[in-house]
């Protein structure tokens, strides 16, 4: 049997490049706000830095700070740092363009445990004989929600200083005033002794939630940001991008040995 095949390229429009602003401000850490500009669909580039704008944050008590830019694209604040209640409005200007956002960090809720089981596959648990491969690390990360208002969540995954590319988000619409507990899930037959599993528990925003809920329904992304359809936003002035005022608590697993067939609960948070 034979076949032939065909190489088609498709006739994408360029589109004019727009920016993407990824701005953050967690409670007790300084305020971080990368700017970068979109690219076209096959440019296989990085997004390039906006350097030189100007970035200012003002909190509810009126207190401001002109972000300092720490490398190209890249400003932080250096004497404001998040506290839960508070609201804070985002201000930048770049050229001619002006981008503004309000967002507030959220009550707190605490993580009641955090636990890492290695397993053949997910659920199907420790190796059967010696030479059976155990490269999936399930990640349970447990908390209570408070049953008095709304709530949402975002989980970050690390492994090994990287973060995942899946996006962890949660709400209480069916879990509300409930003891919650999370799974997800680590494949990498990569992972030695010594190696880590971290995660990053945020309270957030609900326009938070729903800008990276919407992530999930969007082709935006490195390489092709001239997506049909874009995601939700809560900036003002800007289509691509959010700004996330939030909590954070951080829990982190060593690995021990390769084929670790116990559970963990790990004793480094913070």
């Amino acid at each position: 049997m034979s076949s032939c095949t065909e190489i088609i390229q498709i006739d994408i429009n360029n589109s004019e490049p727009q920016m993407v602003v990824e701005a953050n401000i967690a409670q007790g850490e300084p305020a971080t706000v990368i700017l970068t500009q979109s690219v076209n669909f096959y440019t296989t580039d990085e997004y390039p830095p906006v350097q030189d704008a100007s970035v200012t944050l003002t909190d509810s008590e009126g207190k401001t700070e002109t972000l300092t830019q720490i490398r190209p694209g890249v400003y932080v604040s250096v004497i404001m740092k998040g506290a839960i209640g508070k609201t804070y409005d985002l201000h930048i200007e770049s050229r001619d363009k002006v981008i503004t956002s309000t967002c507030k960090i959220p009550h707190f809720v605490p993580v009641d445990s955090f636990r890492v089981v290695n397993s053949i596959y997910p659920g199907g648990g420790p190796p059967l004989t010696p030479d059976q491969s155990a490269n999936f690390y399930e990640v349970y990360v447990s908390y209570t929600d408070p049953a008095e208002k709304k709530n949402y969540y975002r989980i970050v995954l690390w492994v090994n200083g990287v973060p995942s590319k899946n996006n962890y988000i949660y709400d209480d619409r069916f879990t509300n005033g409930n003891q919650v507990e999370n799974l997800l899930v680590v494949y990498d037959p990569e992972l030695k002794k010594g190696d880590s599993i971290q995660v990053e528990v945020q309270c957030i925003e609900k326009a938070v939630y729903e800008y990276f809920k919407s992530i999930g329904n969007s082709s935006m992304g490195p390489g092709n940001s001239s997506s049909p359809s874009n995601p939700y936003t809560n900036l003002k002035g800007a289509i691509l991008g959010y700004f996330s005022a939030h909590t954070v608590e951080r829990r982190q697993y060593f690995i021990e040995k390769q084929d670790d067939i116990n559970s963990h609960s790990s004793d480094i948070h913070y």
